[in-house]
């Protein structure tokens, strides 16, 4: 495989335009909810979507293991392996999916307990979280498939994937929520219909990539392959942990915004939709990175590492220049986009020099979280996540606790998102040592 510039950008370009749907429906749902007569609703979004982030992004190993897996053995020409490594993390996801579903009364009687969300907020929030588990089993089967094709380099499924899950949420959640004037029962609902949609979706896109291959000559029984489990369990470990702890820092934000007030909660929610929609912009370059490093270790091609790494930084590093310069530009319509509520707003405006430094700040950390998973480097990143994490409880709970405010809250999130990129480059030369001379 040779990588350049423009391999690069073939990879990317249709990331970029699937990471943007993404943020889409967090986008729309707060808007929805912003506009409505109290913050309340907003509030209990905020306390729903991290929650859902939790299990979302504390399974995402799934996507992050199967994408690394199914690159190196790309790389090696071993299609059949390539098969079977979608098969596996496809029966954890269906059990651990339904197992989820069947246990969303204990999932939301700690959720509480560890959140402690206003009394006001619970009759909403438990609205919206029932309704949205219905879809639970089939989102997580979609981050498997979602896995495959970056491992496979077949951004334009993964476009096509996540452009229809994200659109349908946003068309659905409008349509019932607005329309038909469901409120927060619409926008879950809306969710739900769009990861059915979705999953049957990577189903008909899955077989047509397979459908020119020999099935038969598959030896099936190598599904239950133990060490095939392993080898995806050793690295997803890892990530779980990494994972959790990042979805943890910014259910820590919540919390605390939630204790500061309602309105200062909300205000945090705006301000993470708006970081997704940069974070998953910048995604794109991550991603193009995880797939080109995997296939260049799995071909034993050390040169065309630094490639991988060179190209997609210089891409990565442009558009998040670019992303704070339309931040800066557009700020009173990005805010009155959001909500019309004057305190939300205010609050919002407060914090947007720090705001349009966000993508700059953050780039670093992605772009390496691409290369080690391409990498399977799980290890490194789980490290990286503990220190980082843990400098970041320490600065709120022992130097801020008594000034705590919005401002401090998310500086000491910029500042985790340093870390997050200082640790990681310090673990950098492993990448290179992975092919021997």
């Amino acid at each position: 495989m040779f990588i350049n510039r423009k391999k690069v950008w073939s990879l990317s370009w249709p990331l970029i335009i699937a990471n943007f749907t993404i943020p889409l429906v967090g986008l729309t749902d707060t808007i929805i909810m912003g506009h409505m007569p109290d913050s309340l609703y907003l509030a209990a979004i905020a306390i729903g979507g991290i929650v859902f982030n939790f299990m979302y992004a504390g399974l995402n190993f799934l996507r992050m293991g199967t994408t690394g897996i199914v690159a190196q053995k790309f790389g090696e020409n071993n299609f059949e392996e390539v098969f079977f490594s979608l098969l596996r993390p496809t029966l954890i996801a269906v059990s651990v999916g339904f197992i989820l579903y069947l246990n969303r009364k204990y999932i939301y009687d700690l959720s509480v307990y560890f959140l402690t969300p206003d009394q006001q907020l619970l009759g909403l929030y438990k609205e919206y979280l029932f309704i949205r588990m219905i879809g639970l089993p089939a989102g997580l089967l979609n981050i498997v498939f979602l896995g495959w094709f970056f491992g496979m380099q077949k951004t334009k499924s993964v476009m096509l994937q996540l452009v229809i899950i994200n659109l349908m949420n946003v068309i659905a959640s409008l349509y019932l929520a607005v329309y038909l004037e469901y409120g927060i029962f619409g926008v879950a609902l809306g969710s739900v219909l769009a990861q059915i949609s979705g999953l049957l979706l990577s189903i008909i896109i899955f077989l047509n990539h397979f459908k020119t291959l020999n099935f038969s000559s598959f030896d099936l029984k190598k599904i239950i392959n133990l060490n095939g489990f392993l080898n995806l369990f050793s690295i997803s470990k890892n990530l779980f942990v990494r994972t959790m702890l990042l979805v943890s820092v910014q259910a820590y934000l919540i919390k605390k915004s939630g204790l500061i007030g309602v309105d200062q909660l909300a205000t945090m929610e705006i301000l993470i939709v708006i970081f997704g929609l940069s974070s998953y912009t910048l995604d794109a370059f991550a991603h193009a990175a995880e797939s080109t490093v995997g296939v260049s270790i799995g071909s034993k091609n050390k040169k065309n590492i630094y490639k991988s790494i060179k190209n997609t930084t210089e891409f990565a590093l442009s558009f998040s220049v670019l992303i704070g310069i339309v931040l800066y530009i557009t700020d009173y319509y990005i805010i009155n986009l959001f909500t019309n509520i004057p305190v939300l707003q205010n609050l919002t405006i407060d914090l947007w020099t720090l705001v349009i430094i966000t993508p700059f700040i953050s780039m670093l950390a992605f772009q390496l979280d691409g290369i080690f998973i391409g990498a399977t480097l799980a290890k490194e990143m789980r490290n990286s996540m503990i220190l980082s994490s843990l400098i970041f409880y320490l600065i709120i709970e022992f130097i801020i606790q008594d000034t705590l405010n919005l401002k401090n809250l998310y500086s000491c999130f910029l500042l985790f998102l340093i870390l997050r990129g200082v640790f990681l480059t310090f673990y950098l030369p492993r990448v290179f040592k992975l092919i021997k001379n």
